[in-house]
């Protein structure tokens, strides 16, 4: 015989299920560093060297700047 599911079980679940989802969508949109030549062609830095770790967290410094500046500007 199976037990009915209480609120607290179908809470439970759903909570499970969107944890899931956001571990699953933070795993595909990992940070990469992806440089172009002077022609227009793109290459990516692999992920393990320095230099596409200054990169990210150039690119991270450049964001969190914009948002802190959209953010004063809302205030206006």
């Amino acid at each position: 015989m199976t037990r009915q599911r209480g609120r607290m079980d179908s809470v439970t679940a759903a909570v499970g299920e969107a944890a899931g989802a956001l571990r699953r969508r933070r795993e595909g949109r990992r940070p990469y560093a992806k440089v172009y030549d002077g022609d227009g062609y793109a290459t990516l830095v692999a992920p393990d060297d320095p230099l596409a770790q200054e990169l990210i967290v150039a690119a991270e410094a450049m964001i969190d700047a914009t948002d802190a500046a959209s953010r004063r500007a809302g205030r206006q």
